[in-house]
């Protein structure tokens, strides 16, 4: 779109018609042809313009016209169109004279009516070429002046900046000639430093050669001082050379300092030095190394004697082992079959008083097996916590019964108090319960006469909320506290209680305790978060305290306990589970056979791993019982063998182990074994396994009778009652008392429990009290 204008200003019509007709045939839509008949008009359509954005850059005018002189008239357009040009057309010639000087500048020719056309088309056309080019000119002068003032700045800042970097300059020259002078004085002090040294310091270059000399070469078995520019094989020994360069290569492609030992034959002796080798930046690097000869003999005879401890800690390892094996397998036969024996209904009050004695002396032998090992598990840094949700009330109010009656036996009043206590928390039951024991036991033992005291409270300080498994526990301190009014610890003592094997004078005295109950308890507190603490006065009695961390839950949390139910027998309509006992011990073996073979499982026996493998070849048992420990074949080597097979994949394995340590678990189930039970073990640990590995399921004896009632329900089976019980069932019942099946019998006895429970339970009683010969003697007299 077009920004130039040309204004034509004329009284006359006739010259408008004629310039806008000339003009447009020859300039063509290049420019805005205005014409105006007066002045005023003129002055409208030239601030029309402006305001458009439309720029006049030429007026043609008449010199004459009414109401303003023609050449007045572009003075009014100066605001404006300060550069326009300007032609007059006149009808006389006029002077420059004539012309307002105000014009002058942009005045640029007269035309006189009447004009040429082609002169007039030829003088508008170099007036608007001439306006051009003032334009430009004066664009590019402004550019040049902007251009000008800008170089004038940059001349003037850089003027500055070189003035500051020459006045820095001048600085850093001063700081120069300080910094040799520092450098020198430094590298002094470093000459000094390296002489009094007793490292060796070498800087080696890529190639080898030997730049810097140590300041002693003597120390590295060197006597010619003049060392430069020897390589460095040359230095130390000539067939160990590329070791040299490969380390000083590696140094440099590693771009890192590396460490080595290395040694050198001084003297007759091998001599040791630790190196260090730096790169520098000249491709060169710098070695430094210290004759440690003495510190290697210290590791070889600390490694002589780490040796020998391992050889002792193995050696104590597998006593203990064999120990834990030699005692628990006998135990486990004493215990069990002392539990099977306690049983019987009619075992005699004398014996059973026996028995009882047998069943305490053997936990007791256990006891002390269990302390030896705990000390050993901790001193081998075995020991862990096993964190359990419980309830402490009912922890302490068993506490409280079990030793009640030892202190009765002695006269002591048992005192147990408690401050603020949770119910319900959450720590490791099993060492929190020992350490108690172990505190009471001690107390009770030695106090003659007085009072044993307990006392638990809620710690103090602040309490902290953690997360556990999406339930929140809070986080506090309890206090425990058990003290005696017996004879008290010596002064001299009291820092030795809790040493391994070491007893008090008042312990040796009572001839009784290993002196590791004190060291496994503190052991304990310490791995529950706390601390224990003794205070005595002789005389007058001990004081122990501890406290440990523990965290409060809630009652939900708190897995229920069911009654406890002697397994009679199985259920109906289940496999004839065919069960595999493996143990060189035949009173092992018999143990489980007497519990395993009345239930109704099929029973075979083997007393080696080989032996084991051959049975169950032929045999398929569900489940095997793995002794670990056998002559011929052990435990480990014939379940591995087992479990090395498909069909072996489907026999479930559970190991018999004497073993405390948790590693040898970790190797009892990594050869294949699918669970394990340390011996010796309760029934129902035994009866707990094999229902979650072969899915078998019991029935129990029922405990909603008492014995006193189940007696009385004796009464009732008179003979009038049996003979109204079928003929077949009886015939059955018969059957299985003559072979003493007393699974079957009481399998017999659950059908007719629907019909008449009160002879059902009267039946029950004779069978579980072995009452056999009484039980046919009333069937034979119905079925005769």
């Amino acid at each position: 779109m077009n920004s130039s204008a040309i204004l034509c200003v004329d009284d006359d019509p006739f010259v408008l018609k004629l310039l806008l007709e000339q003009l447009k045939r020859h300039l063509g839509d290049s420019y805005y042809i205005e014409v105006a008949g007066s002045s005023k008009e003129a002055l409208e359509i030239a601030e029309k313009l402006h305001d458009e954005g439309i720029e006049i850059n030429l007026i043609i005018f008449a010199q004459f016209m009414p109401g303003i002189k023609g050449d007045k008239l572009p003075i009014a357009f100066q605001t404006w169109y300060p550069k326009m040009l300007q032609i007059a057309l006149t009808e006389q010639a006029i002077t420059e004279a004539e012309i307002d000087p105000v014009n002058a500048a942009n005045f640029y020719r007269y035309i006189a009516k009447p004009w040429n056309e082609i002169d007039l088309v030829l003088t508008v056309k170099e007036a608007l070429r001439r306006y051009t080019q003032e334009r430009q000119l004066a664009k590019q002068n402004a550019v040049l002046k902007k251009l000008k003032t800008s170089l004038e700045r940059k001349f003037a800042k850089r003027t500055l900046e070189l003035t500051a970097a020459n006045t820095r300059l001048q600085q850093e020259i001063i700081d120069r000639n300080l910094l040799e002078e520092k450098l020198s004085f430094s590298e002094r002090k470093i000459r000094a430093v390296f002489e009094a040294m007793t490292d060796i310091v070498l800087i080696v270059s890529e190639e080898g050669a030997i730049e810097v000399v140590p300041t002693n070469p003597a120390r590295s078995g060197q006597t010619d001082a003049n060392l430069l520019n020897l390589t460095i094989e040359q230095f130390f020994r000539e067939e160990s050379g590329e070791v040299w360069f490969g380390k000083i290569r590696q140094a440099l492609e590693e771009n890192q300092a590396i460490d080595f030992d290395y040694s050198l034959p001084l003297d007759n002796e091998e001599v040791w030095f630790a190196a260090s080798l730096s790169p520098l930046p000249n491709n060169s690097v710098i070695w430094v190394a210290r004759n440690i000869t003495e510190r290697k003999q210290a590791e070889a005879a600390m490694q002589e004697a780490k040796a020998a401890a391992e050889a002792a800690n193995r050696a104590k390892s597998t006593f203990l082992a064999n120990m834990s094996h030699e005692l628990r397998s006998p135990l486990n036969a004493i215990l069990g079959f002392a539990q099977i024996m306690s049983l019987s209904q009619t075992l005699p009050s004398e014996h059973g008083e026996n028995l009882g004695i047998v069943r305490r002396s053997a936990e007791h032998l256990l006891t002390v097996i269990d302390d030896v090992l705990d000390m050993a598990k901790i001193e081998a840094g075995r020991t862990t916590l096993h964190e359990t949700n419980f309830d402490l009330h009912r922890l302490l109010n068993d506490l409280k019964q079990m030793f009640q009656l030892k202190a009765e036996d002695k006269g002591l009043e048992l005192i147990f108090v408690s401050l603020d206590v949770p119910k319900y928390v959450r720590t490791d039951q099993v060492k929190l319960l020992q350490v108690l024991i172990n505190l009471m036991t001690n107390a009770i033992k030695f106090t003659t006469s007085g009072t044993v005291s307990v006392r638990v409270r809620r710690g103090m300080g602040e309490w902290e909320v953690e997360r556990r498994g999406g339930c929140s526990a809070t986080r506090c301190s309890l206090h425990f506290e058990v003290e005696d009014t017996g004879d008290g610890i010596d002064p001299d003592e009291l820092d030795s209680v809790f040493e391994a094997f070491v007893q008090t004078k008042t312990g040796q005295q009572a001839q009784e305790g290993t002196g590791l109950g004190l060291p496994i308890s503190r052991k304990f507190v310490q791995l529950m978060g706390g601390e224990i603490t003794v205070s005595s006065e002789v005389g007058k009695g001990t004081t122990f305290k501890f406290d440990i961390k523990i965290s409060q839950i809630k009652a939900t949390e708190i897995e229920s306990k069911q009654a406890t139910q002697r397994i009679i027998g199985l259920e109906p309509n289940q496999p004839r589970y065919r069960i595999l006992i493996v143990d060189d011990k035949w009173d092992n073996r018999q143990l489980l056979v007497k519990l395993l073979s009345p239930l109704g499982f099929d029973i075979k026996e083997a007393s080696n791993g080989k032996e084991a493998i051959e049975i169950w070849e032929y045999w398929e048992p569900h489940l095997i019982w793995m002794d670990m420990k056998m002559p011929v074949m052990n435990g480990y080597e014939s379940t591995k063998r087992i479990k090395a097979t498909a069909k072996g994949q489907t026999t479930v394995v559970i190991a018999l182990t004497t073993s405390s340590f948790q590693e040898d678990e970790a190797i009892i189930l990594e050869v294949g074994c699918d669970d394990f039970i340390r011996k010796p073990f309760r029934e129902e640990d035994l009866f707990k396994t094999m229902n979650k590995h072969i899915g078998v399921l019991y029935v129990y004896e029922q405990l909603t009778h008492s014995p006193a009632s189940t007696k009385t329900d004796a009464l009732v089976l008179k003979p009038d009652v049996v003979a109204a019980l079928p003929a077949d069932w009886l015939a059955s019942l018969q059957q299985a008392t003559i072979e003493c099946d007393l699974a079957m019998m009481l399998l017999l006895i659950d059908e007719i429990r629907e019909q008449d429970d009160r002879i059902a339970n009267a039946l029950a009683y004779l069978a579980n009290n072995f009452q056999f010969e009484e039980l046919l003697n009333l069937i034979q007299s119905e079925t005769v």
